[in-house]
Formats: C-alpha cells, structure tokens, sequence
C-alpha cells in the first residue's frame, strides 16, 4: 500500500493555496532558525517570480506579509512593504484575462497603499493548460506545475513531510502527463496522454494551443496551429487526437459551399508526390469547417506500439510543407 498523501485527498484549488501560503511564509527571516533548508528553499521560489518579470530579485528581506482570498486574489504577498505579489493558483481551471486585469486595477483602486508599490503578478497553474498568451497580456506571467515541481525537488533532502507529500502529488501529476510516451496508442484512453503530446508538440513546434473543442457533432480535446487568415477565411491545421485535419474558418456563410471545395481541392492538390495521403474528410463540419485530412492516424509507432515521436513529429511537419504549398498557390 502506498503511504497515504493528504494532497491526493485533498485536490481541490483550496489545498494548493494552502501549500502555497504555508511555504510562501518560510521567506520570513525569522524562520531561518527554524530550517534554515527550508527557509532558503521558499525563498528560491520567489526569487523564480521576480524572474518571471525580469526583475532582479531583492538582495535581503527584512519583512512579508501574506494574505489569502483578498479581492478575489488566491495569495498576496508584500515584501519590505515595496513589492506586491499576486498570485492566482489554478488545477485545471482557467480565469478569463478580464478577470485577472480587473483584480489588479481592484488592488490599485481599492488600496491607496498599493499604488505606489512594484506589482508583480504570478499565475500558477498545477495542472495543464493549452495556451498561456492572453494570461501574459493580462500582466500574469505563467509558472507551471514543472517549473514550481523542479524548485521544490531541489530541496528534496530536507526532512519535512508536508514539502514530501507535496513533491509526491506533483510528480504523480506530472507522470500521467507524460504518460503518452510509454504507453501503446491502443491505451491512449486518458485525457493525460493527450494533453501531454500536445504539450510536447508545442514545444516542438513552438507553435499552437489546444481545449476542449464542443460543436453539434462531437466533443473533443483538439490541438490547433499553423494560422492563416484573408479576407474570406482562416485556415489552419488541427489534431482532433488521432486524425490530422486541414480546416477553415468562414467569416460569410453565403461562401462556405465554394470555399469549402476550393481550399478541399488544393490541399489535396499539394500533397500530391508527398510522403502524406491527403483525402476528403467523411464528415464536413459546418462552421468550422474539415476541407481535407490526412488519411489514417498520423501518429507512427515503434516496435512496441507506443508512439515514435521523431517520426509522427516528421509527419505532422510534412503536412505543415503542404498547407504553405496550397496557401502559394
């Protein structure tokens, strides 16, 4: 049996914040006769937050103070009463870019005592998200389960139980993210397989992002990139898990019908003399719309079945090659 782990129990957003507020207060100097270990450990954390926003950290802390659930924020933490921290903590959840632009304005108006002050917000998220672009435009620089799960491992020698029990929650986390690289595609059943690949794909490509994609006719976690707009439509590619899809998005309905056989036709056209089949999909959605897909599952496998990521990754890049020969032409 495996040791009991209150995280496991306890995964709502509410334990998150709880750990965090806990080691966020072991950057109190009066904490470094306490442990000491841990005292450093916390305060290499926040020292990762102002590097986030490239700003030198502080060279000696004199004074903090933590609050939690303050104007809606998870955590706030003030440092040498001259710099403030606001951090949103999020397992899977998402807060929209209006919400976190208007705590920060709520802080600043609310509080005369913050105006002056260097604000520097953080935006954790523990689980996984597909796109971080519009969390950067709100003013919250991003810090992911891996980025807060590799601090914390680096002080894995120092004997306390809630930072173990912690680091053993994450790792679990983050094994099943990564679990898309050693099981069979036949076992590809979790939602953590997918969210990995695709996370390794946007890294890879450095390009894309992926949600939940919900239309009349299927719900599905799909991965999107390689964007093209004019005047009459967007195309782009998408993984709808294991089916390639060329795809475009129609602003005037009344040219859907000559769009769709339009960009159908010279996709299918590019690909000719390509390693890739491109086809006619089985099914055309109808907003936005599936002209054309790669004909079977793109992913390739070695001699165990599980995915071989060099070559899917060689595949998915020659149906890159021929969306920019059909947007040529």
């Amino acid at each position: 049996m495996d040791k009991p782990n209150i995280f496991n129990c306890a995964t709502q957003e509410a334990s998150l914040q709880a750990f965090l507020y806990w080691f966020l207060q072991w950057n109190d100097p009066r904490t470094m006769t306490i442990n000491y270990d841990l005292h450093k450990l916390s305060r290499k954390l926040l020292e990762a937050f102002f590097n986030k926003h490239n700003i030198k950290p502080l060279a000696q802390i004199d004074k903090i103070n933590l609050s939690g659930g303050y104007l809606h924020i998870d955590v706030l933490l003030t440092i040498n009463d001259a710099v403030v921290i606001p951090i949103q903590d999020k397992i899977y959840n998402r807060e929209s870019p209006d919400q976190l632009i208007s705590y920060i304005q709520e802080l600043k108006d609310c509080d005369d005592e913050y105006r002056n002050k260097i604000i520097l917000p953080i935006y954790l998220q523990t689980g996984t998200q597909g796109n971080y672009k519009k969390i950067n435009e709100a003013g919250f620089r991003p810090f992911s389960r891996k980025e807060l799960l590799e601090i914390l491992k680096s002080g894995e020698g120092i004997s306390n139980d809630i930072l173990k029990d912690y680091i053993e929650h994450l790792e679990g986390i983050e094994n099943l993210t990564q679990s898309f690289m050693h099981r069979r595609l036949d076992d590809w059943d979790s939602i953590w397989c997918w969210q990995g690949f695709y996370n390794y794909l946007q890294d890879e490509l450095g390009d894309g992002e992926w949600d939940v994609i919900t239309n009349p006719y299927k719900t599905c976690l799909s991965f999107w990139w390689q964007e093209d707009r004019d005047n009459d439509c967007e195309k782009y590619l998408q993984l709808d898990k294991e089916i390639l899809c060329f795809k475009i998005r129609v602003y005037d309905k009344d040219k859907r019908t000559n769009l769709k056989s339009k960009w159908s036709e010279r996709f299918i056209k590019a690909a000719e003399g390509s390693s890739i089949r491109v086809v006619k999909p089985s099914l055309l959605d109808d907003h936005d719309i599936t002209v054309a897909v790669i004909e079977g599952d793109y992913r390739r496998i070695d001699e165990d079945v599980k995915i071989d990521l060099n070559k899917t990754l060689n595949v998915i890049m020659e149906a890159q090659k021929v969306f920019n020969k059909a947007l040529s032409v």
